[in-house]
Parts: structure tokens; C-alpha cells; sequence
């Protein structure tokens, strides 16, 4: 019993680590978009698309890797897409124009995109329910230090480096990824629960799971409370930096208070999600990060309270977000447990599709005030409020409490 235990932990460590790809390639390169448009003599929108052309790689990418996953393993679409990985973030690194800039990302995400739509089917694979919901939480919080440390160390290497040294260090992970993928990744959809079953198969599941009005509603509940995220990250450094005057070296420090508030949802869900269930700290979360974006466009239309009143709302805003996307996937893998790889692209979409979005919204409305980051903000979370609505009228919040683990 101790034995599994052990490998449980060591399994959900791994899966962590390497999902830890998404947020690592994203922050810790926010502080260098001001300097990477004063080097490449590019303007701040065109910059700001190198993050959504991520995000539209990552949206992309999910929807091949979750039935290849599906089809061929969880192991053999890691270790592939952290190549691709690693050869995309040199490409990255040796640009000299942004178009270039844009499509190498776009690589980078397209190939970023195994390791969470694969991994989250390793998740299904080992545990189902709230016991899934529970586990899903734990990875976030062990991925939760890397955007943490990210901003910081994006910043160090800037000011010491050069803003090319942070895709060279994202090789340099890729690499370490697809060693640890090698050595202690296990496989847990093998021959026999994926045999005699056609690649086609997977991918017309596609259509089952969006014939599904409770599966649609998870999947926009996540999509776009992941957009309130990602309008967040598309928008900040250029608030804190060119705006308040907040120098790159320190942005990770501002970065990191609303970190801390992920994990701390984390926490809060890990801890009391087998006693509600995922379906009610799904509204409860929900609620919380609309009041915390209304509150943020209220501050900055007014323009009362200056950096701390955004610092403050923010971390309002962002903190229940982790704890939002870990219980809608688990409420759709829960409905589709033959086709988790699937489902779980499809959430991938979902995530990183209205994040890319939201963050070319952004982009395109700049004015140089945080206004339309807010603005984008409170929106997304209006409407992921009102997918959780359609989805309560149609499910009861008990029936999570007494599903198997």
C-alpha cells in the first residue's frame, strides 16, 4: 500500500513537471515583450500576438494529441511533442524578425500542447470522479512553482543575458523533460485498452462529446475562465512595465502574488472537493473570479487606487481560476471516461482556443491603459458564469457527492 502511495506521488510529481511546459514557455518571457518590440523594432500588438500564436499552437495541437494519445500511448506523444518542443524554442531563440518570432511560437505551443492533453488523460487513466478532481489538483499545485519561479527567472536572465537566453533555457527544459519521460513516465493506456480500435474512431468522438449540451457547458465554464487568465498574461507586462514603471527585474515579484493565490485555490479544492463535490466548488469559484474582474474594471474605468488597487483585485480575479479549470475538466472526463484523451483535448481547445483569443482581443483594443484588459477580463467571466447556469439547470450538485471514486 505504501509502495503505490509512493508511486502515486512520483507519478503526480512527473506529471506536474512536465506540464509545467505551458507556463514556463509563457512566463518567463512576459517581462522581455517590451524590450523584444525595442529590439525587433516591432510594434507592442505585434509583440503581444507572439503570446496568442502560443496559445492558438497549444489550441491546435490537442486536437491531434488526445486521440494519438488515445490510439498510440501517452508515452510516444510526450516524448515527440517535447522534441518538436525543443527544436521550436531555438528557433525562437535565433530570431531576428517577429514574424519569424510568431511562427516559431506557434511550433512551440502546437508542440507544448502533448504533454497537458496527454497528461490529463493519464490522470482519467489512474483515478476517475472526485478522487480525479482531487489528483488534478495536486498537479496543478506541484505545476503551480513553475509560474512562480518563472517571471523571476525571466527577469534574471534579461537583465544578465538577453532576452534570447530565456528560449534557450526552454530547450535546455525541453530536453531535460524528454529524458524523464524516457526513464519514469509509465504507460498507463496499453495495447490492451486500446486494441482493435481505429485512429478514426477517437477523432468521431469529437462529435459525440460536443453533442452534449452538460459536456459544452464544462468545456466553456473552462475555456473562458482560462481567457480571464490569459487576457491577464497578455496584458500585465505592459501595465506594470511601460505603465507604472515596475522594472523587469521585479516584475516576477508582482507576477508571483497572484501565483500564490492559484495554489492557494489549489489547496482550498484539494482539501474540500471529496466533501462537496467538484460541481459546486466549480460555481463557488466562478463567482469569485467574476466579483474580482468587476471589481478590477470598476478600479481602473475610475482610475482610483492606482497600482494596489489592480494588484489587489487581480489577485482576487486570478486566484480561483486553478481550482475553476481543475473541477470543469474533471466534470467532463467524468461524463466520457472511454474517451478521456479525446475530452481532454477538446478542453484543451477549449482553454487555450478562447485564451488566444481573449489575448488577441486585448492586443487589438490597446490604449495604452489597463482598460481593455479588464474590460476582457470581466466579460469572460460573465460568460463562464453563464455556461455554469445552463450546466446547474441541468445537473444537481449532490449527484457529485455520490459518484464512485
Amino acid at each position: 500500500m505504501k509502495k503505490l502511495a509512493n508511486r502515486n506521488i512520483e507519478l503526480i510529481a512527473l506529471l506536474g513537471f512536465l506540464a509545467a511546459v505551458g507556463p514556463l514557455s509563457i512566463d518567463t518571457y512576459l517581462p522581455s515583450l517590451p524590450t523584444i518590440s525595442d529590439t525587433l523594432g516591432a510594434a507592442t500588438g505585434a509583440v503581444q500576438l507572439s503570446v496568442s500564436a502560443f496559445f492558438f499552437g497549444l489550441a491546435c495541437g490537442q486536437i491531434f494529441c488526445g486521440p494519438l494519445s488515445d490510439r498510440f500511448g501517452r508515452r510516444p506523444v510526450i516524448f515527440i511533442g517535447f522534441g518538436i518542443f525543443v527544436g521550436a524554442s531555438i528557433a525562437c531563440a535565433l530570431a531576428t524578425h517577429v514574424t519569424a518570432l510568431i511562427i516559431a511560437r506557434a511550433i512551440q505551443g502546437l508542440a507544448a500542447s502533448a504533454s497537458p492533453a496527454a497528461g490529463r488523460a493519464v490522470i482519467r487513466d489512474v483515478w476517475s470522479g472526485n478522487q480525479a478532481a482531487r489528483a488534478m489538483s495536486f498537479v496543478v499545485m506541484v505545476m503551480s512553482v513553475a509560474p512562480l519561479i518563472a517571471p523571476l527567472m525571466g527577469g534574471q536572465l534579461l537583465t544578465w543575458f538577453g532576452w534570447r537566453s530565456i528560449f534557450w533555457m526552454l530547450a535546455l527544459f525541453g530536453f531535460a523533460s524528454i529524458v524523464l519521460v524516457q526513464l519514469r513516465l509509465p504507460e498507463t493506456n496499453g495495447p490492451e485498452r486500446r486494441s482493435g480500435v481505429r485512429l478514426g474512431a477517437y477523432f468521431r468522438a469529437y462529435g459525440l462529446i460536443l453533442s452534449s449540451t452538460r459536456a459544452c457547458a464544462y468545456l466553456v465554464c473552462g475555456g473562458l475562465a482560462s481567457s480571464v487568465m490569459f487576457a491577464y498574461i497578455t496584458g500585465i507586462s505592459f501595465v506594470y512595465i511601460d505603465l507604472f514603471g515596475v522594472q523587469p527585474k521585479y516584475f516576477g515579484f508582482l507576477f508571483s502574488i497572484n501565483v500564490i493565490g492559484l495554489v492557494l485555490g489549489n489547496w482550498f479544492n484539494s482539501r474540500f472537493v471529496l466533501r462537496h463535490g467538484y460541481h459546486r466548488l466549480l460555481g463557488g469559484g466562478l463567482a469569485v473570479m467574476a466579483c474580482g474582474t468587476l471589481a478590477l474594471l470598476v478600479s481602473v474605468l475610475i482610475a482610483d487606487g492606482g497600482l494596489i488597487a489592480i494588484v489587489a483585485t487581480l489577485f482576487i480575479a486570478i486566484s480561483p481560476i486553478s481550482m475553476v479549470m481543475a473541477n470543469a475538466m474533471s466534470g467532463l472526463l467524468n461524463l466520457f471516461p472511454g474517451n478521456a484523451g479525446g475530452a481532454s483535448a477538446l478542453f484543451g481547445v477549449a482553454q487555450f482556443g478562447f485564451g488566444a483569443l481573449a489575448g488577441v482581443a486585448v492586443g487589438a483594443l490597446f490604449t495604452g491603459t489597463p482598460v481593455p484588459m479588464a474590460g476582457v477580463m470581466t466579460f469572460c467571466a460573465a460568460g463562464a458564469v453563464l455556461a455554469y447556469g445552463v450546466l446547474r439547470s441541468m445537473h444537481s450538485p449532490q449527484a457529485d457527492l455520490q459518484m464512485p471514486d
